[in-house]
């Protein structure tokens, strides 16, 4: 078996996205595993070192392509770099190249790598969700769960060595690719021009369409598919639990954390995992120290990998003397890089998602406000402001006023707030059912906090989270006193809750 010098080119690219091919340790490390291989016995003999990734990979690509057996080198390949790098986003992308060369019956090496190329440079590929509805309905393969990657996806399709008359892989790939409701549309139409030149019956090539004629140019009709499953998030809880009195200087916070799947819009809310042995820190320890411990967590480390863009949201489950922490500078990876800058971080009430006490109805009716209603003008105008400077006796009556308040901004940090505001607050969120809290951190007025949030004009109150995100992003630029560095976002969903939070903590007492 041999391969063209663009099948190369296509193997040569999917490898150098691979997280660790950049250093020679790595790649020589994946090279001395495939030696120990029956199927490339010392291979690494036959590959000069080379410090320059590329160069070094396009020998490796050499010495496997004059190897008599290219195809069973290639799987070794594909093997070493299950055990090293198993959870690399590149490594299905990889698997289906190594399909197009050497199984890729019914159809031609050259067609699959064109459709490899199509959609590997998609800006952001479809959410796992999305992908069962382009099934041939009634012929899905076992064991989908619904949660496969596209890359996956495919490779159980094209590796089924099925019939042509059989063919899945082609029924999916022109459902994709003529979703004239998808964002990824004009996108698809490098997708749409391979498969207008593939054969249909046998006879002539299909239409897939373009996008000058996008609804009228549309595949042969394919049996009604079946509602897509609904679209989920990937929730993570992080815990801190008071051990001292407020007062104490420097008290201790014990640490918990979960993952959830949650079925969106209102659940349920399906528990994936927990940290395990809880710890506790002091306060001032909390940034780096909570940092560690989820740098260390790989199991969730994999969920979020494998997670679609815009699909993760992080909530901390703070008390109330401690909903001032600024929660976004926690890290979760090696880098160091905060969470803020990569996914939504909000803060939520612990008193309230653990007081089974309090009458929830408030607060669902609250928040159904919020997630209801179409795109609006000036959605930011919909935050309410009340003065909390005078002990806000007035609190209570103002929102008995205003029913479908759902986001309350602060005019004074939360943490700041003279005992009676503060105390209001509160009632506010257990009482009245005011889900949403918004405030800056430290001093300064309300108008720079309002600007920042217009200048990314969301279309709805519920896109508060991915609008603070763009501000957290933002203001990396601004300094240390620029308010975007200073956005706290209060988010409590009550669809969002695990009544059963406390039992799965392995470890406690």
């Amino acid at each position: 078996m041999s391969w063209s010098p663009a099948a190369d080119a296509v193997l040569c690219d999917v490898l150098l996205r691979f997280h660790g091919m950049s250093r020679l340790a790595f790649r020589q490390s994946v090279l001395e595993e495939m030696a120990q291989d029956h199927r490339s016995p010392g291979i690494q003999l036959d590959v000069p070192e080379d410090p320059v990734p590329r160069a070094h990979l396009r020998a490796i690509l050499g010495a496997i392509g004059s190897h008599r057996d290219p195809g069973g080198v290639l799987e070794s390949l594909c093997d070493a770099l299950r055990s090293q790098a198993r959870w690399d986003g590149s490594l299905p992308w990889l698997e289906l190249t190594v399909v197009a060369l050497t199984r890729p019956e019914p159809h031609s090496t050259e067609t699959l790598l064109q459709v490899v190329e199509a959609l590997r440079h998609l800006t952001a590929p479809p959410p796992s969700a999305r992908l069962p509805r382009y099934l041939v309905p009634g012929r899905r393969p076992a064991l989908l769960t619904g949660e496969e990657t596209l890359p996956e996806v495919l490779l159980r399709l094209a590796d089924r060595r099925g019939a042509p008359e059989d063919d899945q892989l082609l029924g999916f790939l022109r459902a994709l690719a003529s979703d004239a409701d998808s964002p990824l549309y004009e996108e698809l139409a490098a997708l749409r021009a391979v498969l207008d030149r593939l054969p249909v019956d046998g006879t002539s090539p299909a239409t897939t369409g373009g996008p000058a004629a996008r609804p009228a140019c549309a595949p042969p009709p394919l049996p009604p598919a079946p509602p897509p499953p609904p679209e989920s998030l990937l929730i993570v809880q992080v815990r801190l639990e008071a051990e001292d009195a407020e007062h104490v200087d420097d008290g201790r916070y014990r640490l918990q954390a979960a993952y959830y799947r949650h079925v969106l819009p209102d659940g349920p809310l399906r528990l994936i995992g927990t940290l395990g042995r809880t710890e506790s820190f002091h306060r001032s320890e909390l940034t780096g120290a909570g940092s560690a411990r989820l740098a260390a967590w790989s199991e969730l480390a994999h969920e979020v990998r494998g997670a679609a863009r815009n699909t993760v949201r992080v909530e901390f489950l703070l008390p109330r003397a401690l909903l001032g922490h600024a929660a976004e500078l926690w890290s979760a990876g090696a880098s160091g890089s905060p969470l803020g800058h990569h996914h939504p971080v909000v803060v939520r009430s612990l008193e309230r998602y653990t007081d089974a006490w309090l009458d929830v109805e408030p607060w669902r009716e609250r928040w159904k406000h919020l997630q209801t209603g179409g795109a609006e003008a000036d959605a930011v105008g919909r935050i309410g402001w009340p003065r909390l400077d005078d002990g806000a006796a007035h609190l209570a009556p103002w929102l008995a006023e205003q029913p479908d308040l759902a986001c309350m901004g602060l005019d004074t940090p939360y943490d700041a707030l003279h005992p009676d505001a503060r105390a209001a607050v509160d009632e506010a969120v257990f009482t009245d059912g005011v889900p949403v809290l918004l405030w800056r951190r430290g001093p300064g007025g309300t108008g720079e906090l309002i600007e920042a949030l217009r200048e990314h004009n969301p279309p709805r109150l519920a896109e508060l989270p991915a609008t603070v995100l763009k501000c957290r992003r933002n203001g990396r630029a601004g300094g240390a006193g620029d308010v975007r560095n200073h956005i706290t976002l209060l988010w409590d969903d009550p669809d969002c809750v695990d009544p059963d939070q406390d039992s799965p903590y392995r470890g406690m007492a």
